[in-house]
């Protein structure tokens, strides 16, 4: 029988960064899949930050605003709908362009 996992995001959970918070939705406590996360991500900064580097991979899909991803020293644009893919690894730092933060759905699962 299959179990259906329900989040309900507290925001007392959320996460500052530099130039971003996140919201997290599921954790290794409470995920459908062993090893795998996700979260909402708010991207406030017009600067990157320092790349992120993880033992696993990540995927992202925007949800509005618009932004740049520097991926492995590339620089990509990203627009609603987009999704990106930053293998384990693989350096990776998101920023926003413009005046609307950029709001980013993103996952981690194993390599």
């Amino acid at each position: 029988m299959a179990i259906t996992y329900v989040a309900s995001p507290d925001e007392s959970d959320r996460l500052t960064f530099p130039g971003a918070y996140s919201q997290p939705i599921f954790d290794a406590a409470n995920t459908p899949v062993n090893g795998c996360c996700a979260m909402f991500n708010v991207f406030f900064s017009e600067d990157y930050p320092q790349p992120g580097v993880h033992d696993d991979n990540e995927g992202f899909y925007v949800i509005s605003g618009s932004g740049k991803m520097m991926v492995n020293g590339e620089e990509h644009d990203l627009k609603p709908g987009c999704a990106m893919y930053a293998p384990a690894g693989m350096p990776h730092a998101i920023k926003k362009v413009g005046s609307e933060d950029l709001r980013v759905f993103l996952y981690h699962f194993p390599k």
